[in-house]
Parts: structure tokens; sequence; C-alpha cells
């Protein structure tokens, strides 16, 4: 499917993510965010049911495992495949295997019309707290892994190494697929807009390109090089009908919440100090070296900061990747251009070094 395509078929009722699979099907990544009840979830369990991909399921936590995989209780059922069931007919139902490890069956009746299991699930559930447990679990005949609400909730505990732990799984569950001539496997992000850098955004280093498409208000951004998409699904793709309007939708209208849960903005995030700035009048101050990629901080003579790319000659020079020289560049410069950027000197090309030089002890896990 060609993009001019897909912009025919819009707008659309919900997202649906056999569209996404159609324009970037050689994608090893798909990042998808948007405002609440936009069909993410919905979409993908339902289209991998419907052509028989055997996928993994992703929460954070044991806890979320155990709850999406506990049996129905005064007709509250939390497993994600109940709208399946609803809308298709079907009955799939969750158990829990282990702790932080689950599964979903489709169940159909015997000779007895009793429901009983159909051979193997079509789903695992797992959680990113139990890959230490299982480093030898054997899921190679799935062909995603779905990581549902990547982006921390408000309040919700979330590991410094969330994306390390994930790469891991990843790593777990594709082992010898390409020797044995299968395809990559897939990992699926979904999230509602909360928050722009986090720890698995940060690992796949994709915060910058995430800020850049939110910023143009464009829809999708593919790296062809690293096969990662991103997908900020807009209102012009699934707008809110009139009866969504309606209710807490216009309690809530002008606040920053609404803004972000109805129009999926990332109204958490500040991006008043990103922009592109005319190095007129200022010279090489410090290099800095994060993530083996290479930053300039310039400053002119009014004492005025500029965060940038662009290469130039320094006096200064840390690789902030080694302890040692992240703790003296800290403690001699970042201190006050984290003051200094409060108090509106410093501008930045890209959002990661906003989010480094404001959030530095957060991302070092500094005390």
């Amino acid at each position: 499917m060609k993009y001019e395509e897909y912009q025919k078929l819009l707008p659309l009722k919900y997202y649906d993510f056999k569209y996404d699979l159609m324009l970037y099907p050689n994608a090893i990544v798909y990042i998808v965010i948007s405002s609440r009840g936009r069909g993410k979830t919905y979409s993908a369990l339902k289209y991998s049911y419907e052509n028989n991909i055997p996928i993994i399921y992703m929460k954070r936590t044991n806890d979320d495992v155990a709850f999406i995989c506990r049996e129905s209780v005064d007709g509250l059922d939390t497993s994600p495949y109940i709208p399946l069931n609803r809308d298709l007919g079907t009955d799939i139902r969750a158990k829990l295997i282990d702790n932080g490890v689950g599964g979903f069956w489709k169940y159909e009746l015997d000779e007895n019309n009793k429901p009983v299991p159909e051979g193997l699930p079509i789903a695992y559930a797992l959680s990113l707290n139990a890959i230490k447990r299982v480093k030898g679990f054997e899921a190679s005949r799935c062909k995603w892994i779905l990581l549902d609400e990547f982006i921390p909730q408000i309040g919700e505990r979330v590991l410094r190494s969330e994306g390390e732990l994930l790469l891991d799984v990843y790593m777990t569950v594709s082992r010898d697929r390409e020797k044995r001539g299968a395809d990559h496997l897939k990992l699926i992000l979904f999230a509602n807009a909360e928050d722009i850098s986090t720890p698995i955004t940060n690992t796949l280093e994709v915060v910058d390109q995430i800020a850049d498409l939110y910023a143009s208000g464009a829809s999708h951004y593919y790296d062809e090089a690293r096969k990662i998409m991103i997908h900020h699904i807009t209102d012009q793709e699934v707008p809110l009908i009139d009866s969504e309007k309606s209710g807490i939708f216009a309690t809530m209208a002008g606040t920053t919440w609404g803004a972000k849960s109805f129009g999926g903005e990332f109204a958490k995030n500040d991006f008043t100090n990103i922009t592109k700035n005319n190095l007129k009048g200022y010279r090489g101050f410090i290099k800095l070296i994060y993530k083996k990629k290479e930053y300039f901080i310039y400053i002119n003579e009014g004492g005025l900061y500029y965060v940038s790319r662009s290469p130039t000659k320094c006096l200064l020079t840390f690789n902030i990747d080694r302890e040692t020289e992240c703790r003296a560049f800290y403690s001699e410069y970042g201190i006050d251009l984290r003051i200094a950027t409060i108090e509106d000197r410093v501008k930045f090309q890209s959002y990661t070094m906003y989010d480094l030089i404001m959030n530095y002890t957060k991302i070092f896990n500094m005390r």
C-alpha cells in the first residue's frame, strides 16, 4: 500500500494497525502513540488472531499480567481479548501460567458440549519483570512482541533499565529465527501520549524523532536504515465523533489532561526551548559525547547558550558515557546549565539534549 492510498481512506472511525503493516512491511519496530481510545490494542490483537500470528503480549509488571489473566469475577473480565470475543463471537480465555507469565487460548466445545482449550496459546502474556526467569523461554513460534502502554503513566514506578530489559526479551524470543530463515521478529510498542522521554524511547534513541514528528503535525516517520516506524495518530486520521465530545471531554476541554487524553498531545513535555538558532556571535564551549554521539554547547558574549549537533572546536570535552566524566561534567557545568535553562538562557536543537540537562541525575541515576 502507498501512503497516498492510505490518505484516501481517511478519516477512520478507529485506528487499524493493519495499515501500518501494509505501509511499512519491512519495519522491525513499530511505535504508535495517540490519545486514549483510538483502538490500537484492539486492532493489533484482531489482526494477529485473524491471520494466525502467534504473539507475545507484554505488560510492565507481574501484577499487570496477573490482572489481565485473572478469572472473571462478577462479570468483570480484564483480558484484552474480551472485546474480540464480543465482536467476533470467539471464546478466548486467559490463564496465568507462572508469576509474570500467562497465555490466551481459544476455547471450542467438545463432544460433550464442554468448552476446552484448542492447541497452543494464540498469545502469551509476559511481564518485563519476568525476563530474568524466562531466559530459556522458548517462544520462537511467536512473530510479534506487543508491549502495551510502553510509556509509563503518572505515578507508575519504572526501572531505568527497562529499555535494555525489553531488548533482552526481544533477543531471547528471536534467537535463531533468522538462521532458520524465518522473518524478523516484530516489536510493536503502543502507548497514550504521556511523556516523550522514557527508558524505552531513550534506549531506542528515538526521542528526537518522536519530538520532530509531533512538532511537524505529520502522522508517520520511517527510518529505512534502522527499520523503525513511528506513528503519531492525528485527529485528521481518527477524529473524535460528536458523542465523544460531550461528557468528560467538555468538562476537561482546555486543560493539560484534556490535551493529552483527547488530543494526543505531549502536554506534560516542554518544547519551548527547542529551536533552530543562528550561531552568529557564538563560540564553542563544551563538546559532550553521549551515547556515542557528539553534541556541542555554544556560548555568546551575553551569556546565552545553544546546544547543537553542529561541530565546532571547543575548550572542553566530556565523554559522559564514562562514569567519571559524567559526574565531573555535572558537578562542574551541568548544574549551572540547568539553572541557566530554567532562566531561559539555553536553547536546544533537539529534545534529547534538553531532557539530558534538565533530568541529568534521573537519567544517570545519580544521588
